[in-house]
């Protein structure tokens, strides 16, 4: 039998200087990763001659795994994560200029991979948190 295909999504907020503590604090909602200006390699810190999305940034993730044949299920879970606190972090974002987006990476068979279908109730919540939607996808 095939083995199932890992799929991990990860709800990402990011921007140049914000308290991750304080996002957490604000929604209530503990982050599975934080990274701080500091937590950066000395090498990214250093080069003035990185283009501007690579430069050092705060980072406040969640993140939720699972081997499954549908994408929609780790998303489900951030998004039960978030619901009822659209409006703190929509606000919160705004005011300080930060960037959100959905990260959704499959590790998979080539012969078993996941439906990557997003049915109309997840874009539609997702668009209206307006975050961006990324994939990568790793086929073995």
């Amino acid at each position: 039998m095939n083995k199932l295909p890992q799929i991990k999504v990860s709800f990402v907020v990011e921007g140049k200087e914000f308290e991750v503590e304080q996002l957490t604090k604000e929604i209530d909602i503990l982050p599975t990763e934080t990274r701080g200006m500091d937590d950066w390699p000395e090498a990214i810190k250093s080069n003035t001659n990185l283009p501007e999305d690579l430069h050092p940034r705060c980072v406040w993730c969640i993140c939720k795994e699972d081997l499954c044949m549908q994408i929609e299920i780790p998303i489900q879970k951030i998004i039960m994560l978030l619901k009822g606190k659209e409006q703190k972090l929509l606000e919160f974002c705004k005011k300080r200029n930060l960037k959100k987006f959905i990260s959704i990476v499959i590790h998979g068979d080539v012969m078993n991979l996941p439906e990557i279908i997003l049915s109309s109730d997840t874009v539609s919540y997702l668009g209206r948190l307006e975050v961006e939607i990324g994939f990568d996808i790793y086929i073995y």
